[in-house]
Parts: structure tokens; sequence; C-alpha cells
């Protein structure tokens, strides 16, 4: 399914009275968006446009809920960028030395993707502390149920917005493949440069090599051309880990904002939806959060922040996170590759039934690239997928594009996400305890 996306933010605040003023249709869940694009602005993580969304949203749900809070957290907003630019000059550092110090590039390569890993795949914080610190919010609202409180679910998006990432508008199919491309040819330049180190070693310093060609085992020409062919493999490869790199550096990184609207607006006016709602009509024994999360472009922080504030709250609970569900057909992420994120096959068949029952089809999906604020609370041993809205290529819609703006999102796709995440609080509040 192709989206016709015939809008584009230009950088600078959208005037929306061309077309419509903010709330002149009660009861839209796009109204929320329309109004946090046109008094706010573009939300990147730590700003004070992200300080006034969670203000925002504080004043919003205060009223739908019986307590919210604002939970502060430190951040260090340029490192997912940082993290690009770190890994290919490092790269580009390690090919240079290579014909100087080849066992240099080895270990400096092997770092480099030891931090990429630690970094992507574990969440760790290895280089933030290069990089400015800010302050962002996690904001926190809380719905008592009826009854006796014997079950929690959470339902969670975040508020701060990306910055444009071209490649995602140029090349989004072949992110994953454009991504490893560089990391890969990188991992085998380092073992040329290893075996060229080894050879060296052996050469210089034991005169293996040396006594060979004395035995007649190997003749002068045997060791210029072993020489000859391991730099020109060499220089293949490493050219290839070096312009990949910068073609995937230079079209990912820019200080050019996006709106944000559905990446991820729409998760915030959906769970503002759910408050609304739950206020009404609570669960008979299910107390819910509502949670959006700040800091998730970044480094998805602020939720690795809840999932350890909260870890006690968190051990029987179930955490539905939303994302870039204001288009596309929706799916239910229960893996997300890039980041090698598992998360709960168990919640995500909840999911899958109830959208059976509220005829609001889901599909389970293996994300195979990008990762969600359902990663870091899964790492943490607790139950959490995120819906998301998608493309025909399984990946997130209007993301990180000019495009991502309020008159892109489907107000019928923001009212099926309601619809299908009150149907699982339904379902998940009628189960049998454990």
């Amino acid at each position: 399914m192709k989206i016709d996306i015939p809008k584009r933010y230009d950088g600078k605040f959208l005037n929306f009275s061309e077309n419509r003023e903010v709330g002149t249709l009660p009861g839209k869940l796009v109204d929320y968006i329309y109004e946090i694009c046109e008094t706010i602005g573009p939300r990147i993580a730590g700003s004070p446009q992200e300080a006034k969304a969670a203000e925002y949203l504080k004043k919003k749900l205060r009223p739908m809920s019986n307590r919210v809070t604002v939970e502060e957290f430190k951040c260090h907003p340029g490192v997912l960028q940082g993290l690009i630019i770190f890994e290919f000059v490092c790269i580009l550092i390690a090919f240079i030395l290579y014909f100087v110090l080849p066992a240099l590039t080895t270990v400096i390569i092997v770092v480099t993707i030891l931090i990429l890993f630690l970094t992507r795949m574990r969440g760790k914080e290895i280089i933030d502390v290069l990089f400015k610190s800010a302050t962002s919010e996690n904001v926190i609202a809380k719905i008592k149920p009826k009854e006796k409180v014997k079950k929690r679910v959470i339902f969670s998006g975040h508020h701060d917005s990306a910055f444009y990432m071209p490649l995602f508008a140029k090349q989004k199919k072949r992110l994953p493949l454009l991504q490893n491309i560089p990391v890969y040819s990188a991992i085998l330049f380092a073992v040329i440069a290893a075996v060229k180190s080894v050879w060296l070693y052996l050469d210089l310093f034991t005169g293996v090599n040396s006594l060979k060609a004395s035995l007649g085992l190997l003749t002068v020409t045997d060791l210029i051309r072993f020489n000859l062919y391991i730099d020109i493999i060499a220089i293949v490869v490493g050219l290839t880990s070096v312009l990949s790199g910068a073609y995937f550096t230079f079209n990912m990184v820019t200080n050019t904002p996006v709106m944000g609207a559905n990446d991820n607006l729409s998760a915030v006016a959906v769970i503002l939806g759910i408050a609304e709602r739950v206020s009404e009509n609570p669960p008979r024994n299910t107390e819910v959060w509502v949670v959006s999360f700040g800091t998730e472009e970044p480094a998805t922080l602020g939720s690795k922040v809840f999932a350890e504030t909260h870890g006690k709250e968190l051990e029987n609970a179930y955490v539905i996170n939303l994302e870039t569900v204001g288009q596309g057909r929706f799916g239910v992420v229960t893996k997300e590759i890039s980041v090698a994120g598992n998360l709960s096959k168990e919640l995500a068949d909840i999911v899958v039934r109830a959208g059976k029952k509220c005829r609001v089809p889901v599909k389970p999906i293996e994300l195979k690239y990008g990762n969600t604020d359902a990663t870091p609370i899964a790492r943490k041993g607790y139950k959490s997928v995120t819906i998301m809205g998608m493309d025909e290529n399984e990946l997130f819609t209007l993301w990180h594009i000019p495009e991502d703006v309020p008159e892109n999102i489907s107000e019928k796709n923001l009212q099926n996400a309601l619809k299908l995440c009150l149907q699982i609080l339904e379902d998940i509040d009628s189960m049998p305890e454990a």
C-alpha cells in the first residue's frame, strides 16, 4: 500500500489557518497533533520545545487521570548523529593507518565495531559523555480501576521529534543493506589487516619468511606477489567501507528538524484519547498508565530510564508502545532486528486477537530496520511490544522526512489505533489472573 504524501515541512512554523483552525473539529484526535505542531513545532530531544510538549501533556492529562508525574533525566541529544560520525571517522583513520601500522588498523576497527555493538545492540551509553548534556522528561499519567488493582497496562509513545535523514526518503527500502555494507566490509578489512600484520611480524621480527626464501620454499617473487595481492584486496575492501560509510553518514546526519506529526505525535494523540476514554469508564481491575517518553529519537533513553525507575511496577505489566500510527497498515513488532530487540510474543498474540475482535487487522512482524521504546523495556525482562503504522516494506511511515506534517495524518488510522488499544485493554482486564 503506497501512501500519498503531498505536504512537506519547510523548516518554518506551519500556518494552519489557511486549511483549518485548531479545535474546529471537536473529538478529532488529529487536533492534538495540529495544536502541538502549531504552538510548539519540532521537538528535538533536550530542547525547550520538547519540554513545552511535556508540559502540554501534563496539562492535558491532569483532568483525565488520578495522578500525573513528570520525571526528569539527563540526556545527550547528539549521541545518535555523533555515533554515526564517530564510526565513519574511525574507519577512515583505520584505512589510512593500514599503510603504516596495519595492526593498529585492526585494533581501531575492532574497538569501533564493539562500541557500535554495545551501543545499538545492548543499549549501553558508551560515548554519550562526549556530547553536550541536556534535560529531558517522561510524562506519566495513572488511572485507577473501579476495584482492586490486579493488573497494569501501559500505553506509551514519545513526544520528541527527529532530525531529517535524507536516506530515509531516498533509499528507505535499502536501509539495512546501506548500514551493513560499511560495517561488514570494515570487519573484513580488519581481518585482512590482521593477516598483513602477522605476515610483517614473521618477516621483520622472526625472519621466518626470509628463512623460507633462503631454503627455496618461497621465492622473492612469491613474497612480493603476496604483499601486492593482500594490499590490493585491502584497498578494495577498505575503500568499500570508507566510501559506503561516507554515503551513509552524509545522508543520515543533518541539523534540519522535522515536525514529527506521525513520528510520534500520532502516538501521543492516541494515548491522550485512551486517557480520556478510560477516565470516563475505567476497567474493573486493571490500572492504566499513559506514558509519553522523552529522548526516543537519539537513543530510546526515556523508555530505558522508565524501565530502570519503575522496575517493580513493570513486573506484571503489559506495555503497548505506539509508533507512527497515523499512516499505513498496522503491524505488531515481535523483534527489532537492527538492535537485537526481542519483544513479547505473548503480548503480540493478545494484540493480534484484539485486532480480530474489533476488526482492525494487525500483522505480527520482525522490524528489519529501526527501533522503538519497547526494546529498552524488553531488555529489562518486561512484557512489551510496539504497534506501528507500516508501509509496503514493513517499515515506519512518514519517518524522519519533511512530509511528516499534520496534513498527512489519517484520522481514521488514529481512531482505529484507539479502538485497537481499548480492545486490548478490555481483553487483558477480562483475563484470569496468572
